[in-house]
C-alpha cells in the first residue's frame, strides 16, 4: 500500500540535502517538498523513506534527479513573450534614456533561478536589441544564478536543441545563434553578455545596483517568511526605479508589498519604491 505524502517524515532527507548541497529545504513549503520526495520514491520503487535515503547516499544520479524536481527547472526562451514585449517596448527604453533612472552607460539585470539559461539569454537579447535601437553603445551585463551547478554548467555552454529553442522568433534565433551538429550554439557575442554562477536564493543577493531582476515562478514554492526575506534582498539590490519581474501567478503581499509598486498587473512587472539605497552613479 502506498504511503501518503502527508505521512512521510522527510526530515532526514532534508538534513542530508543540507549537508551535501548546503540547501536548506526547510524553507520550501513542506507539502511541496514531501510531494516531490514521494514522486521520486515512486519512480524508483522505494517503499520507505529509510530505503530511499539509503538509495540517495549510494546513487549520485538520483540525488541530482531529486534536486531537479525540488528546484523545478522549468524555463524556455521568451517564455511569456508578452512580458518581454512589454519590457522591450514600454519599460526598457525609458530606462536606457535616463528618464526613469539615471543613465550610466551600463544596464544590469539578474535572472534569479535561471535554470539552464534560456531566460538569462532572452533578457540579454531583449536588452541588446532595445539598446541598439535607442541607446547605442550601452553595455549589457546579465547575471544568471541557480542553486544547481549542473544547470549553470549547461547554461554556460549555450547549446540548445531544436525543441528547446523553438520558442524564439526565427529572425532573432538566426542573429544570436548558429546551428551546429549537436544543436543551436549561442554566438560568442551573446555569451559575452551573460555570466552564470550557482546561488541559493536563501543567501544574500550576490549582486547590487541592478536595474532589473527576474524571479519568475520560484517564490511560490517557498514559505511566506522566506519570500519576504528574498524580496527585501531584491529591493536592496535594485537601484531606485529598478524593475522586478515575477511570474504571472505570483503576487506580493505583506512586507514585500510595501517595497514595490505594481506597474503592470498582467505581466507582473513591479518598480522599486523610492529609498535611500545606492544610486547608479555609485556603480563603479
Amino acid at each position: 500500500m502506498a504511503l501518503s505524502n502527508t505521512a512521510l517524515d522527510v526530515s532526514e532527507i532534508a538534513w542530508f540535502i543540507r549537508m551535501k548541497y548546503g540547501v536548506d529545504v526547510s524553507r520550501y513549503r513542506p507539502t511541496c517538498f514531501r510531494r516531490r520526495v514521494a514522486h521520486r520514491m515512486a519512480m524508483i520503487g522505494c517503499g520507505t523513506v529509510e530505503e530511499y535515503l539509503g538509495y540517495l547516499t549510494a546513487d549520485g544520479e538520483e540525488m541530482e534527479k531529486l534536486m531537479d524536481v525540488i528546484t523545478i527547472h522549468v524555463t524556455g526562451f521568451y517564455r511569456d513573450r508578452d512580458v518581454f514585449q512589454a519590457l522591450e517596448e514600454r519599460y526598457v527604453p525609458p530606462m536606457l534614456s535616463g528618464s526613469t533612472i539615471p543613465r550610466t552607460g551600463t544596464i544590469r539585470a539578474w535572472s534569479a533561478g535561471c535554470s539552464t539559461g534560456e531566460e538569462a539569454y532572452s533578457i540579454a537579447i531583449m536588452l541588446e536589441r532595445a539598446a541598439r535601437a535607442s541607446a547605442p553603445g550601452t553595455q549589457i551585463e546579465v547575471f544568471g544564478t541557480d542553486v544547481s551547478e549542473d544547470a549553470c554548467r549547461a547554461a554556460r555552454s549555450g547549446v540548445y536543441s531544436d525543441e528547446r529553442i523553438e520558442g524564439m522568433p526565427s529572425r532573432i534565433r538566426s542573429e544570436y545563434f548558429v546551428r551546429e551538429r549537436d544543436g543551436w550554439h549561442a554566438r560568442q557575442s551573446l555569451r559575452g553578455l551573460v555570466k552564470f554562477r550557482p546561488h541559493d536564493l536563501f543567501s544574500p543577493a550576490p549582486f547590487s545596483r541592478l536595474d532589473m531582476i527576474f524571479c519568475r515562478n520560484v517564490l511560490i514554492h517557498f514559505e511566506h517568511y522566506v519570500r519576504d526575506a528574498v524580496m527585501k534582498g531584491f529591493h536592496e539590490a535594485l537601484v531606485p526605479g529598478g524593475l522586478l519581474v515575477l511570474g504571472k501567478s505570483e503576487v506580493l503581499a505583506g512586507e514585500a508589498e510595501r517595497l514595490f509598486d505594481l506597474m503592470d498587473p498582467r505581466c507582473k512587472i513591479y518598480g522599486k519604491r523610492p529609498s535611500d539605497g545606492p544610486s547608479r552613479e555609485d556603480r563603479r
